[in-house]
C-alpha cells in the first residue's frame, strides 16, 4: 500500500492487486497527482508474449522492467486501479520504452 509520500508516477512499473498481483506501468499524468487522487491509469504487464503482436502493445525486455521475466504492455487492457491497490514499486520504464507505450496508447485511443 503507497503513503501519502509515495505516490506512483507516470512511467513507473509497480505490482497493482487488480484481478489478481500483477505488474503495471502507470500512464496516467502526474498532473493530477496529488492526495485527493484516490487511483490511478495503469496499462497491465503480461507474460503472454503473443499479445506483442497486437497493434500498440509493445514488449519490454527484463532489462527494461527489472521483471524476472519478458513482458507485454498490453494497451488494450488499461485498468483504474485504487491507490492501496498499489503493492511495491518495481522501478520505472526507459525512456524510450516509455515512449513506445505512449505511441501504443495513441494508437489505441486514436489520438
Amino acid at each position: 500500500m503507497t503513503s501519502g509520500d509515495e505516490q506512483p508516477r507516470r512511467g513507473e512499473i509497480w505490482w497493482v492487486r487488480t484481478d489478481k498481483r500483477r505488474p503495471a506501468v502507470v500512464v496516467q499524468t502526474d498532473k493530477v497527482r496529488e492526495p485527493r487522487v484516490r487511483s490511478f491509469l495503469v496499462v497491465p504487464l503480461t507474460t503472454r508474449l503473443h499479445l506483442e503482436g497486437l497493434p500498440g502493445n509493445i514488449r519490454l525486455d527484463r532489462s527494461s522492467t527489472g521483471l524476472r521475466k519478458a513482458s507485454v504492455a498490453n494497451s488494450y487492457d488499461v485498468q483504474k486501479v485504487l491507490r492501496s491497490d498499489f503493492a511495491s514499486r518495481v522501478g520505472a520504464l526507459p525512456q524510450i520504452d516509455a515512449a513506445r507505450l505512449d505511441d501504443g496508447l495513441r494508437l489505441v485511443f486514436d489520438l
